[in-house]
């Protein structure tokens, strides 16, 4: 019986204990973490080329530009489209994933 309400006494400081830290929160001196954000592999502007097809990273809709007129950029004709990626914009035939057209995003 003793050894019953010991073992009961110890989980429940073992548990007080748990809840305590994680009620505090992360420590103050660690900066914040990527959260939700999606982590894709860079490519700097110099590595793109015409005729090149995009990597599958990058085919998705997270990167199309649809407010292309808000980046100064000219309307994608028909079947192409606008993908941001890495600071820079690329227009990308939706069908062969080829690249038509690079424009810079850095000054």
């Amino acid at each position: 019986m003793k050894h019953r309400i010991i073992v009961r006494l110890v989980a429940i400081a073992i548990a007080g204990v748990s809840f305590s830290a994680l009620a505090e929160g992360p420590p103050r001196d660690m900066p914040p973490g990527p959260g939700r954000q999606q982590r894709m592999p860079t490519m700097p502007h110099h590595d793109w080329h015409k005729g090149q097809r995009i990597p599958a990273e990058y085919r998705h809709y997270n990167f199309r530009l649809d407010d292309w007129r808000g980046h100064g950029l000219h309307a994608a004709p028909r079947g192409y489209a606008w993908y941001g990626i890495n600071g820079d914009y690329v227009l990308v035939n939706s069908r062969t994933w080829a690249i038509s057209d690079i424009v810079s995003g850095r000054p």
